[in-house]
């Protein structure tokens, strides 16, 4: 299971670089946050850790979209509008990389 305070971490780092990155193109940004998660399901993704990366992917998630709405001072961007920008720039959902249960090559 992911230390509390490790999970933690992460998320503030994502939230910060969502708000430093928040007037780059919606492109850049989802390939970007696609490496992040796509990291941290590499290195935290084991058996018995989904519900930690499914957390951390929502919290992800939840930060783009707070951001997202901030880059203008009119107009907030509403979860309908979000879901269809996700659906044309989709983050790599949360999977565990690596299972206690399959054999190693090299025992």
């Amino acid at each position: 299971m992911t230390i509390h305070t490790r999970l933690t971490r992460a998320l503030t780092r994502i939230r910060q670089w969502c708000r430093a990155h928040r007037h780059d193109s919606v492109a850049d940004q989802s390939r970007a946050l696609g490496k992040k998660l796509r990291g941290h399901y590499g290195y935290y993704g084991i058996t018995g850790n989904g519900a930690a990366i499914g957390r951390f992917f929502h919290e992800v998630t939840k930060a783009w979209h707070k951001w997202l709405g901030r880059r203008s001072q009119r107009a907030r961007l509403t979860w309908a509008r979000f879901l269809t920008l996700l659906a044309r720039h989709p983050l790599p959902p949360p999977r565990v990389v690596h299972s206690i249960y399959t054999r190693t090559a090299n025992p």
